[in-house]
């Protein structure tokens, strides 16, 4: 019966793909637009259609859904395609949306600055940020050594957050409950979060050793790992507890006699309170009296005495090479006070993205932007448009060099540095990956061995297990773009 069963599964897949091509639509989907794209023709092609249908009735077929384009950047045509209108989850590859959209409209030297403004009279100190995630603990010491010399040494001060570049909302729409991310705030620092580094004790059976930075009284850390065997797996986890607002980081599992140190993120509750709390030390470490802080809207008439200015240029690249959730989201909220609107909200940021779409001549009708990262799971689009806003960027060139040097390189950098290593693949496509439980995605750029550019989108959603299989159906067919030659 299991063999039986087999090969039912193979005559049923081969049907399948024998039905789909050269694209499949399923109830609810639009037709296909009265101008289709001319698809090209010859051998290699056809070739190349029939290795991809293989892998796909092969991996995932009848079971798993996947959409597929590919084009070419220099003739437009499409070179394949497996249900390119198929709404599905974008996971992290949402973050192509946002980043194009803001490089576009607020341009990549636009300043995202954080300031320190001094109330003389008030005796009050403000620090407001407006979306630079990537502030540090070393950033804010700075901006306290630039601020001690414009205050009086023998007064004391209070201390406030400006928050009101951002609205007052922490997660994206449909983030699920249990995912520790990093809350979104416009005074950010260290991620948000709490970097645990976890290594063996001297012995097994002995408690885990336990630091984490940045040092300060905002958390408590409560170390409950220890270590285990040689052989033991590592399990170490360090969280907040989902809901929990005492910000108590809990280090719990094993980690193995004698293996390497472990590094683990947890995120804070109200993240922009451990930035205030960390400008108090610095300037206190200025010699300067502070006590009490607060958030509020820095006043007129008081005097900007420190500035430390992020290019969003710099926030992009973060945002794509390292797939960085809380600088997407930034980002969005930033985009969402474009024109003079304040303060910035994700909603306002995917109206904006969505009106940048539309100015680029791709339609949104089958679009839901719902963040700005991907983290979302009410987020859906299709291969068909995620390839047509490649195609966009690229007909821009400045634009296009700064967005595609900022996606991970295949087997060199970002989320793509240990993928496809060996295959002619490797430091030729660039892309951006998206996984998130039952989905993994990836699209981007790609030279064919012609050194044709190409465009693709590769989504797959609804699949048991880990996304490895995923993955790595991915890396294959990148492989066969790389090496596709056009029929001479």
């Amino acid at each position: 019966m299991p063999l039986l069963r087999n090969v039912i599964g193979v005559v049923l897949s081969s049907l399948i793909i024998a039905t789909a091509s050269p694209v499949t639509t399923f109830a609810g989907q639009d037709a296909p637009p009265a101008r289709a794209e001319t698809g090209v023709t010859g051998d290699s092609t056809a070739r190349l259609k029939r290795e991809i249908d293989a892998i796909l009735a092969r991996e995932f077929l009848p079971v798993t859904n996947a959409g597929i384009k590919v084009m070419s950047l220099k003739k437009g045509d499409t070179i394949y395609e497996f249900n390119p209108r198929l709404l599905l989850v974008p996971a992290s590859t949402q973050k192509l949306f946002t980043a194009a959209a803001a490089l576009s409209l607020l341009g990549p030297d636009r300043e995202v600055a954080t300031t320190v403004s001094l109330d003389a009279a008030g005796g009050r100190v403000y620090l407001k940020g407006c979306g630079d995630s990537l502030l540090s603990g070393a950033d804010l010491a700075a901006l306290a050594a630039a601020a001690a010399p414009r205050m009086d040494r023998g007064r004391e001060y209070s201390l406030a957050a400006d928050l009101s570049c951002f609205d007052d909302l922490y997660r994206g729409k449909g983030w699920m409950w249990d995912d520790d991310e990093m809350l979104i705030s416009p005074l950010s620092v260290n991620q948000n979060a709490v970097s645990v580094l976890v290594q063996p004790g001297q012995r097994e059976g002995a408690p885990a050793v336990v630091k984490a930075e940045p040092r300060t009284s905002y958390y408590t850390l409560e170390n409950l790992a220890r270590t285990g065997t040689g052989k033991e797996p590592s399990s170490i986890k360090a969280a907040r507890r989902p809901g929990e607002r005492d910000n108590v980081v809990t280090v719990t599992g094993v980690i193995a006699l004698g293996s390497a140190p472990l590094v683990k993120q947890a995120s804070v509750w109200r993240p922009e309170l451990m930035a205030l709390t960390l400008f108090r030390d610095a300037l206190r470490a200025q010699g300067m009296k502070v006590a009490g802080m607060t958030t509020a809207v820095t006043p007129a008439g008081t005097t900007v005495v420190s500035r430390t200015p992020r290019r969003l240029e710099e926030l992009v690249r973060y945002a794509l090479k390292t797939s960085d959730n809380l600088t997407a989201e930034s980002l969005l909220k930033l985009l969402g006070s474009h024109a003079g609107r304040q303060p910035g909200s994700g909603e306002a940021g995917s109206a904006t993205v969505r009106g940048y779409l539309e100015r680029e001549g791709i339609a949104t009708e089958n679009l839901v932007l719902a963040d700005g990262s991907g983290l979302s799971r009410y987020n859906l689009s299709s291969a068909e448009t995620m390839t047509r806003l490649l195609r966009a960027i690229h007909r821009d060139p400045e634009l296009y060099r700064i967005f595609q040097e900022s996606l991970p390189v295949a087997g060199k950098d970002g989320t793509l540095k240990a993928r496809m290593k060996g295959s002619c693949a490797e430091g030729n496509l660039r892309g951006k990956t998206g996984n998130m439980s039952g989905v993994s995605a990836l699209s981007g750029y790609a030279s064919s061995a012609d050194g044709e550019p190409l465009a693709f989108s590769i989504i797959i959603q609804n699949y048991a297990g880990s996304g490895r299989q995923a993955r790595e159906v991915q890396d294959r067919i990148a492989a066969l773009l790389c090496g596709f030659r056009r029929t001479r």
